[in-house]
């Protein structure tokens, strides 16, 4: 699939308007597409040529909070939960 990233979404061959990119949108509509994605994305990932954009990291028995935290708005970045015995624990990445 050839299509030209635009401001949040994809300008794809034959339209002339930006269709938004979901990605929740794109597995139920083009599975094969999403898989493609997925693919690219998590290979990208490794490589370390991308890095999420991770607001706080909770413990899972802090779920309440990390919840709490996404309710009131403002968050830029993923809330991430953690196993209790990760060595990432609650705060800042």
């Amino acid at each position: 699939m050839f299509a030209l990233y635009i401001a949040g979404g994809w300008l794809l061959p034959g339209r002339r308007r930006v269709v938004p990119y979901s990605i929740q949108t794109l597995k139920r509509l083009k599975p094969a597409w999403f898989r493609q994605d997925l693919i690219t994305l998590l290979d990208l990932l490794q490589q370390r040529k991308i890095e999420p954009l991770i607001a706080q990291r909770f413990p899972l028995v802090e779920a309440r909070q990390a919840q709490e935290l996404l309710g009131k708005g403002g968050v830029t970045g993923k809330v991430v939960l953690v196993r209790t015995d990760s060595p990432l624990q609650s705060g800042a990445p």
